[in-house]
């Protein structure tokens, strides 16, 4: 928790209990200038330029600037914030993996595949993937997966990772 808010007139005010996270919030608001010919472009929720010039020929007061580009624009497209680089990696390779179950996919492979099992090396972050029709394959999956790295490596996995998807649960094999 970086703070909590006071409601003072019917507006919440944040008060930031870490200094940091105080000075961050500060200088991401202060400075962002606000060009004029943006104004309306950032009020209605960043309009196409084509569709800017077409508001503006019914309205001459929203200004329309073609030429201008706003730095946000691509970190907008991102999904999420990288994750920073993890200290927890794995002393040895195939000490853990980590599993995940991909799917349904909209477009199926020419063999009827909708659902991919990928597997992490969590030492040299190698993946391998493995085309399913069905979810309920991943079981038999994971074993033979497991048992492969054991019989071809000659490593012993020592931890498994996922989701805790009711498809990874398979205590008669993690025993």
């Amino acid at each position: 928790m970086i703070g909590s808010g006071d409601k003072r007139e019917d507006l919440y005010y944040l008060n930031l209990t870490n200094k940091m996270a105080c000075s961050a919030s500060k200088t991401i608001l202060t400075n962002i200038p606000l060009p004029d010919t943006a104004l309306w472009h950032f009020r209605l929720g960043h309009l196409s330029f084509s569709r800017m010039n077409f508001l503006q020929s019914s309205f001459p007061f929203v200004h329309v600037d073609s030429k201008a580009t706003y730095d946000i624009y691509h970190y907008a497209k991102h999904r999420k914030l990288p994750f920073p680089d993890s200290c927890n990696k794995a002393a040895k390779p195939f000490d853990q993996l980590h599993f995940d179950i991909w799917g349904p996919i909209y477009v199926p492979s020419i063999h009827n595949h909708v659902y991919f099992l990928t597997s992490v090396d969590d030492y040299s972050r190698y993946t391998w993937l493995t085309l399913m029709k069905n979810k309920s394959e991943t079981k038999q999956h994971v074993i033979d997966f497991i048992n492969f790295i054991e019989n071809q490596f000659n490593y012993n996995v020592k931890i498994v990772r996922s989701d805790n998807g009711h498809e990874f649960t398979i205590s008669q094999f993690y025993a």
